[in-house]
């Protein structure tokens, strides 16, 4: 086992030291940059489905690539268990149903599409990596299924813009599953567990208050979704997406220590920015001439 390695264990370790902001952001780039790579790599799986025919082969190689990131995440369980460490079954069992249940969800007659759960698994990984430089315990998975979503969304969006692809809300629900499967996973296999010494995190103030602004974002996110899908292939209208800008200038001008600090509450930072960006896929369409179908 490499070093590298060894940091992502949740055994006895020496306590890390916190993470840089500039480099907490070339991290979540990554992230966003994976994602690139997802919406161009799928001409490359869907070449290689169509040159192995119509058969029972097409459609079982998205399930053996979802397959063979299982069983390295299964490695990594055998591999902590003989090495003495913690894991919690309980989780895993659970990432493992959200997988399965992730590849029956695609439409059959594009079985290619199942490429996604693997894509977002992996991505939910890196996610959850680099959110644990500020996130711990429950609070790390749950934003890593909140962000991994957003990502997917983002995905969705490129496609929307993209010559040869399309925008689908079901492959964002696809996306969502499968990045819930991997952050139960990731919990399960205690991945990613810091221990940091030394840092006082800022008191979030009126929590009460934040959550209500964050359902508001996040009740305008769902807008935005479906009405970009309405609106497919023709001018997206700018009142579509009011609600949307609206409700996250409300929370950046009511709660900034929220949306510019990353030692605040970084969870609900990467929220807000990866939602806000959501519209300029949309805009771009809309001002840049750009197509989005």
């Amino acid at each position: 086992m490499t070093r590298i390695a060894n940091r992502f264990d949740a055994g006895p370790g020496q306590p890390g030291r916190e993470l840089s902001a500039p480099l907490l952001l070339l991290l979540h780039g990554a992230c966003y940059l994976l994602v690139l790579f997802y919406v161009n790599m799928f001409a490359f799986w869907a070449w290689l489905s169509r040159a192995l025919g119509p058969g029972i082969l097409a459609r079982l190689l998205p399930v053996a690539v979802t397959v063979l990131v299982l069983l390295v995440i299964g490695q990594r369980f055998v591999d902590r268990v003989n090495r003495g460490y913690h894991s919690n079954l309980i989780f895993l069992g659970l990432g493992l149903v959200c997988a399965i249940f992730s590849l029956a969800l695609p439409d059959p007659h594009v079985p290619i599409k199942r490429i996604h759960v693997a894509e977002y698994i992996v991505l939910s990984f890196l996610v959850r990596a680099t959110l644990s430089h500020r996130l711990q315990g429950l609070q790390l998975t749950l934003f890593t299924v909140l962000v991994t979503l957003l990502l997917g969304i983002h995905d969705e969006l490129l496609q929307g813009l993209h010559p040869q692809r399309y925008y689908g809300w079901l492959d964002i629900i696809v996306n969502g599953t499968a990045g819930l499967s991997g952050a139960l996973l990731g919990h399960g296999l205690l991945c990613c567990v810091r221990p940091m010494v030394g840092v006082a995190r800022p008191r979030v103030r009126g929590p009460a208050g934040l959550v209500a602004l964050f359902l508001l974002v996040g009740a305008s996110t769902a807008w935005l979704v479906l009405m970009l899908y309405q609106q497919r292939g023709s001018t997206i209208s700018l009142l579509a997406l009011l609600p949307h800008a609206a409700s996250c200038l409300l929370l950046m001008g009511l709660r900034p220590e929220i949306v510019f600090s990353s030692r605040t509450q970084h969870g609900l930072q990467a929220a807000f920015w990866l939602a806000l960006s959501l519209l300029a896929y949309p805009l771009a369409a809309r001002f840049a001439g750009m197509e989005f179908i």
